[in-house]
């Protein structure tokens, strides 16, 4: 089981702040790193949620010419608001200035505020998800293109360049039960947030009983948790965070990582819930040099 990061998007860690968070972590061994995405934060949410969020493919270009080895992803991007033609176009460069380290995670998107204020229609955003992901893989895989769907439609569709990865990955986001039907149908990977191992346990027994009832062979499918982190100078115990967050003293926040290793997954992505960028990377250095040669 590997560790990954996903960037912070809390107020005053800032964009630069991030790139050279990123390039620590794969310093210390850290094997990938996610972006996360919104647009605008509508004036419901302010103060409810995070506070930062550059562009995500603007920002993994940056990692992806200041790191060499460590995966870079996006967690997720919402797909159904944008032209998945244009997504395509953006990943497929990206996978060349980063040498083939990309993996694309999707998700339809909860925020109905943030449709209506990039004028996108909330309704249809799960058909569009499914279609868009066909989308993307036909303009990376095939060549000439054709596609029909409700959507969009082409033909003899000359698309380059292709991405350096043969089969770019392209990863499902979501908790739902629904959620790991869409990321069996149609995805190569399921990267759910803020699951206990325990919680993960009885998901992952759903999803490898779907993908029995759909013949879908997992061998080459992913499992990547996303959950959040803290380490504290005292227990968790009677935080207000909830107990599935790996938040706690140090010893605390281990086991809770690994915990996760006997299920047997790819990898635990790191949130971190802190704005403090010195507090973020002194983070990052226990756990690159005590934690991560245990795995």
């Amino acid at each position: 089981m590997d560790l990954g990061i996903a960037l912070p998007i809390l107020a005053n860690i800032d964009v630069k702040d991030q790139l050279q968070i990123a390039i620590k972590a794969e310093e210390l061994g850290f094997k990938s790193v996610w972006a996360s995405d919104h647009i605008v934060i509508p004036k419901e949410w302010k103060g409810r949620f995070s506070d930062i969020f550059p562009d995500p493919f603007i920002i993994l270009t940056a990692i992806s010419q200041n790191t060499k080895k460590i995966k870079i992803g996006t967690s997720a991007i919402i797909l159904p608001y944008r032209n998945p033609i244009i997504v395509a176009k953006m990943c497929s460069t990206l996978d060349h200035f980063c040498d083939g380290r990309l993996t694309c995670t999707v998700a339809p998107g909860w925020m109905k505020e943030e449709f209506d204020i990039l004028n996108i229609s909330y309704d249809g955003r799960i058909d569009k998800t499914v279609e868009y992901i066909k989308v993307l893989k036909s303009l990376w895989e095939d060549d000439p293109t054709d596609f029909k769907g409700n959507f969009y439609s082409f033909n003899d569709v000359s698309f380059q360049p292709k991405p350096i990865q043969k089969h770019l990955p392209v990863w499902m986001g979501g908790n739902h039960e629904k959620a790991i039907q869409r990321s069996i149908d149609y995805a190569d990977g399921w990267q759910p947030i803020w699951f206990s191992s325990d919680e993960l346990e009885i998901k992952m027994k759903y999803l490898k009983q779907y993908a029995e009832e759909k013949e879908r062979n997992l061998d080459n499918f992913s499992i990547s948790l996303r959950n959040r982190i803290r380490i504290t100078q005292k227990s968790d115990k009677n935080s207000e965070h909830p107990p599935t967050a790996l938040i706690g003293e140090k010893n605390e926040v281990y086991d809770k990582i690994l915990s996760y290793r006997r299920l047997d997954i790819k990898e635990v992505v790191l949130d971190f819930i802190t704005p403090d960028k010195e507090e973020i990377i002194e983070t990052l250095e226990i756990l690159g040099n005590e934690l991560i040669p245990e795995l």
